[in-house]
Order: structure tokens, then sequence, then C-alpha cells
């Protein structure tokens, strides 16, 4: 069984060990960091607090003044570290860094405790051997050095727990760390430093409260590691290396033979060299990892950014839709008014027109009111399809015999233009379909209508097919093929967006909104169907095609 003494020997060598190697870590990893620069000097102060407290215990027997010199060292830096750790916790779980009233008082008291138990005999009078053991002699001080300390205890823990309920879970779960580090360490103390040595004069287990410094900075470092400031995989592996190359160095120092010497030796710069590799090996590991997290929440961010324009351009679509539905209604009522009173002065029920000219201009009135009342009717259409306020009734119908009555109702405008309008029937006879009459009627004729306007001379040709996909079943085909303006490849792609207009449809000679074809479309896609255009550019004529399944 190992003696006591060789064993508190080996903790505090390998306690002071970890506790250094993690302050390097920490300092390396970002020297100007402030909670970086913090851990660094809580691992001094702390290899103060254990390592002179050890010392003080081990010299105590040949020269206990020296011994009472090494413990003031000990129980001086103690307030210290206590003031640290409530800095800390201001970096870790604060918002606001600037120096409050309580900053201000915490690092008043610390200094004052630390003075006061450093160079006074108020809180330690001298030291002592009480039945074997190492005790010591306290003063008139005492209870209010504990008053302090338990102030700055309440202080640390005061910093996280004041805003918990409003922290993420992560922060929650940080906060736990660093609590459950706390709970440990404040616990031991309280226990093996204070009641026990205090109020019972039990001072042999003094070294498990000194030690527990070593729990408190552990879990701290690991609220710092959710904290991003440097990766816990990092601090694990050099951990672990440098706790491999602590025993190495030792084997290799005890080494007696010279080849035995010269062999560890070897093993020892090797293992060095293999620990560097690992850890640079892990540091890329965590670098990717890092940068593909940062284009994560970049990703993330851009995303919410993105939902909410979305959010934001829904709603005032919205408010277009209704604003198009409310004044597009009102405008209705006094264009058909305006309709009526125009005809009945062409048909002469008050009074006849006295010359040509003056009918003339009726009907270019006539004509005008016609337009808007097209234009009224189609924003009524669309602000009820991106409304969802349009749905199709469905009914059995014979489109050989629909096309024909379409095409028959444009030949006199087709005529008018010198233009040869003609409806192709299919070869075989094509059995009635399940469509809305009326919606695929107005498909129908604006693809007709808009052949008329962009046909100056020539032929335009309805043709009706069936035609068979695979996998997909039967479809019927409507064509309407013209021999005019031709569009580009670059019309052709957004032909079917709301708005838009071929650019022959710019000029002058040619009425229309651009919303004909957009109000098609839609119209085709609630009977599952499919609408493109076809052209081989400008000046070779158009080809529009509506297929519609067959059920």
């Amino acid at each position: 069984m190992i003696p006591f003494l060789t064993l508190n020997k080996i903790l505090v060598l390998v306690i002071s060990a970890t506790s250094a190697w993690i302050g390097f870590i920490a300092y390396r990893h970002n020297p100007k960091a402030k909670p970086n620069k913090m851990i660094v000097a809580m691992v001094a102060l702390m290899l103060f607090w254990v390592d002179f407290a050890y010392l003080a215990r081990m010299v105590n027997d040949s020269n206990p003044g020296l011994a009472l010199v090494f413990l003031k060292i000990a129980w001086f830096v103690t307030p210290l570290f206590f003031a640290l750790l409530y800095f800390l916790a201001i970096y870790l779980f604060s918002e606001k860094k600037d120096k409050s009233l309580l900053s201000y008082l915490v690092s008043f008291v610390a200094i004052l405790l630390a003075c006061g138990t450093g160079f006074t005999h108020l809180v330690i009078t001298g030291t002592k051997i009480v039945k074997d053991y190492f005790t010591i002699s306290y003063g008139v001080g005492m209870i209010a050095f504990l008053g302090g300390i338990l102030f700055l205890i309440v202080a640390a823990l005061y910093i996280p727990l004041r805003n918990y309920s409003y922290f993420s879970l992560a922060q929650k779960n940080r906060v736990l760390y660093f609590l459950t580090g706390a709970f440990i360490f404040y616990t031991a103390n309280f226990i093996f430093n204070i009641t026990l040595p205090i109020f019972f004069q039990i001072t042999r287990y003094y070294w498990i409260a000194d030690y527990s410094t070593v729990f408190l900075l552990g879990f701290v470092i690991y609220a710092v590691v959710k904290q991003k400031l440097f990766g816990l995989k990092i601090i694990l592996t050099q951990l672990l290396i440098g706790s491999i190359a602590l025993l190495l160095l030792a084997d290799f120092i005890s080494a007696g033979k010279s080849l035995t010497f010269f062999l560890k030796g070897i093993l020892f710069v090797s293992f060095l060299s293999f620990g560097w590799l690992l850890t640079k090996s892990v540091q890329r590991e965590i670098g990717q990892k890092e940068q593909i997290d940062r284009y994560a929440t970049q990703l993330a961010i851009t995303n919410k950014k993105l939902k909410d324009a979305y959010q934001k351009v829904k709603k005032l679509d919205k408010a277009k839709s209704e604003f198009i539905y409310i004044a597009s209604h009102q405008l209705r009522t006094p264009l058909t008014a305006i309709k009526g009173y125009i005809s009945m002065l062409l048909e002469g029920d008050y009074g006849k027109i006295q010359s040509q000219g003056q009918k003339k201009v009726v009907e270019n009135v006539f004509s005008a009111n016609e337009r808007i009342i097209a234009l009224v009717n189609s924003l009524l259409n669309l602000s009820r399809l991106e409304s969802g306020k349009i749905k199709i009734n469905k009914e059995k119908v014979n489109l050989e015999e629909l096309l024909e009555q379409i095409v028959k109702d444009f030949q006199q405008q087709a005529s008018n233009k010198n233009l040869a309008l003609s409806f192709e029937k299919p070869k075989v006879k094509i059995k009635e379909i399940e469509i809305d009459r009326e919606k695929i009627r107005e498909v129908v004729s604006n693809l007709i209508d808009n052949a008329l306007k962009y046909t100056p001379t020539g032929t335009i040709k309805v043709k009706l097919d069936k035609i068979k996909k695979k996998g997909r079943g039967e479809f019927v085909l409507v064509s309407v093929v013209d021999t005019g303006e031709g569009m580009g490849k670059e019309e052709i792609a957004k032909l079917f967006n709301s708005f838009s207009r071929a650019k022959a449809g710019t000029k002058h000679w040619v009425s229309g909104t651009g919303l004909g074809l957009y109000i098609a479309k839609k119209f085709v896609l609630m009977h599952q169907g499919h609408i493109k255009a076809i052209s081989e550019g400008k000046g070779k004529g158009s080809k529009f095609c509506i297929e519609l399944p067959i059920k």
C-alpha cells in the first residue's frame, strides 16, 4: 500500500502538472482573449494555493517560521482566486462586461482579505502539531475572513443565476457545468477547511479541500469550452500526451544503465514528436469543423432572413391582391354602365348620330371601354387566383365542338385583318373529357387572340390531337400555330409570368396587360395539365400547346 505522504506527493505533482498544462493550452490558443487570461491567472493562483499549502505542511517540523510564511502565501491568494472566479463568470454569463458596483465591491473585499491574511496575524497566528497532524492557529479576524469569502462565493454564483431563466438551453448547460464545479469545490472547502479544522480540530483531511480546486477548474474549463474558446478534443489530447510524456520523462530520468537510458531517451523524443503531430492533426480537424459550423450558422441566418423576407413579400402580395380585387370590383360597375350608355348611343336610342365622324369617335370610346373592361376582368381573375378563390367546375365536354365554336367566334376578327383562321379536326374521334368549359374557353380564346395580335399576315391554325405519354396516360393536345412575329428564347422563358409580354407586344398597335398567359397557365395547371410556347426565332411564327389529361 502506498504511504500517505508518498500518495500526497504524487497527487500534488499530478494536480500541479495538469493545471499548468490546462493554463498553457488556454494561453496558447488565444493569448489576447480576456477569459483565457483569467483562466491562466486562476491556474497560477491555484498552483500557489495548493503547492504552498503542501510546502507549509512539509517544512513545519524543521522550520515552523517558513511554514507560516508558506501558509500565509496560500491563504493570501485564496480570496483573489474567488474574486477572479467572479469576473470569469461575468465574461461567461453576463452580457454587460462593464464594471458595476458589485464588481468594485468584490475587488475591494478580495484585496482586503488577501492583505489582512498575508501581512497581519489577524487571520492566522501560527502553526502547531496536534496528534501528529499539522494544525493552524487562527486569529481574531478568522470569522470576518470567512464572512468575506462567503460574500465572494455568493457574488460568483449570483452572476450565472440572476438571468438563468432567460438563457438558452446551451447557456443553461454551461451554467450547470460551472455550478457543478463550484458546488464540489465549495462543499469540500466548507467541510474540510472550515468546519472540521475550526470547530472540531480535525486537520488530517485538509488536502481534500485543497485538491478540490482541480474539479472547479475542470468544470469551469468545460464551461469555457462550451463558449468555443478552445476545443475540448485539443484539451483532452494534449492532457493525455502531457500525462504520458511526464511518465516517460520520469522513467527516462530514473534509467540506470547507459543503453537503457539511451533507448528510453529515444522513446521519449519519439513520443513527443508523435504527440506534436497528433495535436496538429486534431487542431486541423477542429478548425475544419469550426469552419463548417460557421458556414452552417451563416446559412441558418441567411435562411431566417429569407424566410422573414418571404413572409413580408407574402403579406405585401396579399395586400396587393386584396387592393386589386377591391379596386377592380369598384371599377366594374361604372364601366358596365358606360358600355350600356355608349351602346344605346350607337343604336340611336338618344337620337341619330349626325355624322360619320361623330359615330367613329363614339365607336373608339366603346372600343377603349371594352379594353378597360377586359383589363379589369383580368385583374379580378388574378386576385382571385392568388387568393385561392377561383375553383374549377368540371363537366363532360366535347372538346372538338368547343374549339370549333371558339374559332367561329374569332373568324370575323381574323377576316378584318385578312388572316386565314382555321380549325383542324383530329383524325381519330376524341371522347368527351372532364374540364371546366369556361376556363378552357378563356385559355384557348386568349391564345387565338394573341395570335391575331402578333400575326400581321399569314395563317393561324387551331389543332386538336390525342397523345400518349409513357407512365402518365393519354392527353389531348390543343395547338395554336401562327406565322407571326415569333419569339426568342429569353422571351419564351418569362412569357408565362404575370405582367410579362413579348417584345412585339410593346409596339403601340398591340394592346394587352401581360396577364392573359399567366392566367391561362394557372387555369391549365388547375386541370393537372401543361402549357408551353415554341418558336424557332424572330419572324418564324409561334406555336402554343395545351396538354390536358384524359380521365
